[in-house]
């Protein structure tokens, strides 16, 4: 019986061992002084840090007050799967088993110290595949500052990257969901055309726009975080009337920020 490469299972005989793990967790990616650079509006530092049972009552706050706005776009179960929504400290368990395995890294979003939203890499797979889809969302005090498409940016650059060293990074996205949209086409993904019925969202099968980036396609580029800070240097200069030309790519798109791409189901109750 032929084997797949895909997992984190290998045989020796008489044994079986877990596969080496392929990225250190947990990890922190930090961006500073945003403003100046042009990555962020009225915030100062993005750190993107693993998530933790004692992150229950600011995440709770958090997604109480915005379910009205996040509820459209997010994860539900099927019904008749048998299956329930984990509640958050079996969900925290679960991702950080799957993150010490490789198979997942459930980011948190903080925004100058405070817990503004989440990125969940998941799945993670490895052999043939070498891939990760990505999902976020951001709570409604920091909508509209770039902190998503910063947070993003410094996910992908890592991805991507020696450290973690993916072939290919996905982003699913519903095509109503105008401003996840808009994140994905600002970092330059290549769209690759819409899956029918991809995820459970809200209650009912959704299709999704998939947006992708291979790492041959950056591999003599700047880093995606490095793009949009230069974006953010042609801003300043426009702005100040520095450049003769019109606005370049990126000006004035800050109230695009997303809300939230599809991610995770999980109960707030």
């Amino acid at each position: 019986m032929l084997e797949t490469v895909v997992g984190r299972w290998w045989r020796r005989p008489g044994r079986l061992r877990a596969a080496p793990r392929r990225f250190a967790w947990p990890t922190t990616l930090t961006e500073e002084s945003l403003t100046g650079r042009g990555l962020a509006r009225g915030v100062r530092t993005v750190a993107l840090r693993s998530l933790r049972c004692s992150d229950e009552i600011a995440w709770r706050r958090l997604r109480l007050a915005d379910d009205a706005r996040l509820r459209p776009w997010e994860a539900t179960i099927p019904p008749g799967t048998g299956e329930e929504l984990h509640r958050f400290r079996q969900y925290v368990r679960l991702q950080s088993r799957q993150a010490r395995h490789g198979e997942a890294m459930p980011f948190v979003i903080e925004a100058d110290g405070d817990f503004a939203g989440q990125l969940t890499v998941a799945p993670i797979h490895w052999g043939s595949l070498s891939a990760a889809s990505l999902g976020y969302w951001i709570g409604s005090p920091w909508e509209g500052r770039g902190v998503v498409t910063l947070s993003v940016a410094m996910v992908l650059d890592h991805l991507l990257g020696p450290d973690v060293g993916l072939h290919r990074v996905e982003i699913d996205v519903r095509p109503e969901n105008a401003r996840s949209l808009a994140v994905c086409r600002r970092l330059g993904l290549q769209e690759e055309g819409l899956r029918r019925g991809l995820m459970h969202i809200d209650g009912a099968w959704a299709d999704h726009l998939s947006f992708a980036v291979l790492a041959e396609d950056v591999a003599e580029q700047p880093g995606f975080v490095a793009r949009l800070a230069e974006r953010g240097a042609e801003r300043w200069a426009w702005s100040r009337g520095r450049t003769p030309s019109a606005p370049p790519c990126g000006v004035g798109d800050d109230r695009d920020e997303t809300c939230m791409s599809d991610s995770d189901a999980v109960s707030a109750a």
